[in-house]
């Protein structure tokens, strides 16, 4: 987006046919609100169709008829297509939503997401649960994310399309993970799902997925490694990550690099505890690093990651 907040526009040519393609805004600066809109033409009013608008059209999906940043076209005709990258006004204060954006495109999407449940073991009550979601067509629908259990649905509180990290908290609104396995569903789309007008065979969500699993709670401290991803070269200052709780108030959280202490976390806004670690003038290889999490009662949970220093 230019820093006047004028529309850009780009085009591409479909010379084969094609299942469908569109474009969609996976980030954009915070406060801006990006509409991509597809165009049989350099002309604005010639939108191709209602999928062809920054608008989840599926009925069947939970963020129908909301403004989601994507656009595209099912089953298109061979031609040159354009894509108009606008921003609009706040419609209370006039304020312009505009920023910078990063833009992606798609051509024939027709696999949903690859999904994996990250806390499977978590301390009862109301945990945060994270999971991982990854699309490389069009991208995950952040408002498609969603868990269920105990005959609830609890929204994603948050996503980042970089990892596919979902972190679902869980309100006071929603039943409590007692002690034991409790089934849980997690769900989630990509972009293409929500333009999907009409669904060719018997899958009425042919980019959705529903991954079935298992939670168990347990009456004690829990703790699960996020970040970085195991095996991983790790970088020069890398942010080391953890979620984790304890039914007794959580004393600390301590860090180590095989058996030396790298450093502590006292705070964990949320559940989510961090620290850095400086890798530079460390030695080559595999690096064997813990979590150790310590209520105020004494107890502990230990979660390991294995990590390479390359460089």
């Amino acid at each position: 987006m230019n820093e006047d907040g004028s529309e850009q526009l780009y085009s591409t040519e479909i010379n084969e046919p094609v299942v469908n393609f569109g474009v969609s805004v996976l980030a954009s600066t915070p406060g801006a609100l990006i509409d991509p809109f597809v165009l049989g033409s350099p002309n604005e009013n010639d939108v191709q169709g209602y999928a062809g608008t920054p608008t989840d059209i599926n009925a069947l999906t939970f963020d129908a008829n909301v403004d989601i940043g994507a656009a595209g076209v099912q089953f298109p005709r061979l031609q040159r297509f354009y894509v108009a990258v606008d921003s609009r006004a706040d419609p209370f204060t006039d304020k312009p939503l505009k920023g910078k954006y990063l833009l992606n495109s798609w051509v024939n999407d027709v696999t949903p997401p690859s999904v994996r449940l990250l806390t499977t073991r978590v301390t009862a009550g109301r945990p945060l649960i994270v999971a991982q979601a990854v699309d490389l067509g069009s991208g995950i629908d952040p408002l498609s994310l969603v868990v269920n259990y105990n005959k609830a649905l609890v929204g994603a509180s948050a996503y980042d399309p970089a990892t596919g990290l979902v972190i679902f908290g869980i309100p006071t609104a929603a039943p409590k993970f007692k002690p034991g396995k409790t089934t849980a569903l997690v769900l989630a789309s990509d972009f293409q799902e929500s333009k999907n007008i009409n669904t060719v065979g018997n899958n009425l969500f042919p980019n959705t997925t529903f991954l079935s699993t298992k939670i168990t709670a347990v009456n004690g401290p829990t703790i699960t490694w996020v970040e970085p991803p195991a095996h991983v070269c790790a970088l020069k200052q890398d942010r080391l990550v953890v979620v984790g709780g304890a039914t007794k108030k959580v004393k600390d959280v301590v860090f180590r690099d095989d058996g030396k202490r790298i450093a502590t976390d006292k705070s964990g806004p949320g559940g989510i505890y961090s620290v850095d670690w400086k890798t530079a003038g460390l030695k080559k290889g595999v690096h064997h690093l813990t979590a150790t999490l310590r209520d105020a009662s004494g107890g502990t949970a230990v979660a390991g990651r294995q990590l390479k220093i390359c460089k």
